[in-house]
């Protein structure tokens, strides 16, 4: 039961990151992606010798490969897609749209990864997409840009599902602190690059200089993306996508709560409603999928 442990260790610590990088609009999206990324990376390299942990010299190119594609859309765009959800959605919108986040990778794994899944999936699916709908239909808690906050939400699942899909093959092989690190090194090559062709994003570097936005955002992104990320890339390794995935979304719940607890976020009976039924579709893909 390790990757199981460790994928709903990654929802709970997930979480409490979210709502922090909430707290942390100052600084604009693809900033916020930047500066959790670089945290994480200098924290690596650190805890590498500590661990006795290197670079796997007999890892096939296409392993080379899927983790580098797998950096880029996961943690490149996917990341920040979902900050700029966080934005227009807040915390609790985006938890429910991340329900879909389960049956995306479950589908990915059963066409990509052979996977098997049993017909009850399609139940699971289905009541994934209708508590979405339920919960998006609140008017009392729609925020102004919520379609273009959902679309990016689902923008975001789609590419995060699919570089963990991708990267699935090639973590097999090298340790936990290493896949992480390679996965973060392509998505921040990627960012750059992004930043160097596009003069728009330019601002994200501001990130990086010290500011008062530094009290929320260092501590997210130690959680976000040192301590969540090797414990969801390990519930991955170390247990089926699809089951990993679905224990994953626990999260729906945890950040609504924390939302609620910590940035006193309204909780409407149909968001509850709404959260409920796409977690009952996720549990039901697990439990019997």
């Amino acid at each position: 039961m390790l990757g199981e442990t460790l994928a709903l260790c990654a929802a709970m610590v997930w979480s409490l990151s979210i709502v922090l990088f909430k707290r942390s609009e100052a600084i604009s999206p693809q900033g916020m992606n930047l500066f959790k990324n670089l945290t994480a990376i200098s924290l690596l390299l650190l805890t590498m010798p500590l661990l006795g942990v290197g670079f796997l010299a007999e890892r096939t190119p296409e392993d080379w490969l899927r983790l580098t594609i797998s950096g880029v859309l996961g943690i490149g765009i996917a990341d920040t897609a979902t900050f700029m959800a966080l934005r227009r959605l807040g915390p609790g919108l985006l938890a429910i749209v991340d329900c879909a986040y389960s049956p995306t990778v479950v589908l990915m794994a059963v066409v990509f990864l052979g996977e098997q899944v049993g017909p009850i999936f399609l139940l699971g699916a289905a009541l994934v997409v209708l508590g979405v709908g339920w919960a998006s239909a609140d008017r009392i808690t729609r925020p102004p840009d919520f379609w273009t906050g959902l679309g990016l939400g689902v923008f975001g699942i789609t590419a995060m599902a699919a570089g963990v899909t991708l990267a699935k093959p090639a973590l097999e092989s090298g340790h936990l602190v290493e896949l992480t690190l390679i996965r973060l090194v392509a998505g921040v090559v990627f960012q750059l690059l992004w930043i160097l062709v596009d003069p728009r994003q330019r601002h994200a570097l501001q990130a990086l200089r010290p500011q008062p936005a530094w009290k929320t955002l260092l501590p997210a992104s130690f959680l976000g993306s040192y301590v969540s990320m090797m414990l969801w890339l390990g519930g991955f390794k170390y247990a089926d996508a699809s089951a990993a995935a679905v224990l994953n979304q626990m999260s729906t719940i945890f950040i609504i709560f924390m939302a609620w607890l910590i940035l006193g976020e309204a909780v409407t009976r149909r968001k509850l409603i709404g959260a409920g039924v796409a977690m009952a579709g996720a549990i039901t893909i697990i439990l019997l999928g």
